[in-house]
């Protein structure tokens, strides 16, 4: 089966908070769960911003020449297109040099989330400039490019998301639905907290977009999570 780059993040993981897996790290790449080193708060433009909350200025270590830096560096780039909304880079080439340049001695992850090509279709059918009110989601517009996903990231595991308008997104996890999967549909969470790989994610997305079983109502899609390397 083909998969198809939807984007790179750049990730904090923290300790899950609530559910099943509370005190777990898990790697999603979805900011309902984990930080991300990018965020909206790293555009000028944006309202987070114009005002950069104390909050986010201690978790990320910003000062204002930091952040001045970080601004400066992101408008350009958004305007070529090699980042887009929200928290996505469109290769590891960008998301290397703003790592390198900004938070060259962070530990994070570097993660890749790439869908199949079903799911990359149906994406672009419901996240068009169209149909938005936000304009055009960086996982659209990455995956209108149509590249392949890397044969040289590790595969760490699978995730369910569901896409906000806005492109963020949630994860399954965001529902502590892990032991409902397990029981429906005989999945196994590996030590990284994602779905193992299987042969039920047709029937797996079907459920998520059942309205009737109560989850966001957003455009739920099976992705693959690789791992480019773990940086210190």
């Amino acid at each position: 089966m083909r998969y198809y780059i939807g984007a790179y993040y750049l990730i904090k993981l923290r300790k899950s908070k609530f559910g099943t897996y509370e005190g777990n790290e898990l790697h999603t790449c979805s900011t309902c769960i984990n930080d991300s080193y990018f965020d909206a708060w790293s555009i000028s433009w944006t309202e987070n911003g114009k005002i950069i909350s104390q909050e986010i200025k201690t978790d990320f270590n910003l000062d204002e020449n930091l952040i001045e830096r970080i601004q400066k560096w992101s408008d350009q780039k958004f305007e070529e297109n090699k980042i887009g909304w929200i928290c996505t880079f469109s290769d590891l080439k960008t998301l290397t040099e703003y790592k390198e340049s900004f938070f060259p001695d962070v530990k994070a992850e570097i993660l890749s989330i790439n869908f199949p090509e079903t799911e990359k279709a149906e994406l672009l059918k419901l996240f068009n400039l169209e149909k938005s009110r936000f304009g055009e989601i960086g996982l659209s517009k990455n995956l209108n490019n149509g590249i392949e996903e890397s044969e040289t990231e590790q595969t760490i595991g699978f995730d369910l998301i569901g896409i906000e308008e806005s492109g963020d997104f949630h994860s399954f996890h965001c529902h502590d639905l892990a032991t409902d999967l397990i029981e429906k549909f005989e999945i196994e969470i590996n030590e990284f907290g994602l779905i193992k790989e299987n042969d039920k994610w047709n029937e797996m997305v079907e459920y998520m977009n059942d309205e009737k079983n109560g989850f966001e109502p957003t455009p739920w899609f099976y992705v693959k999570v690789k791992k480019v390397k773990a940086s210190a």
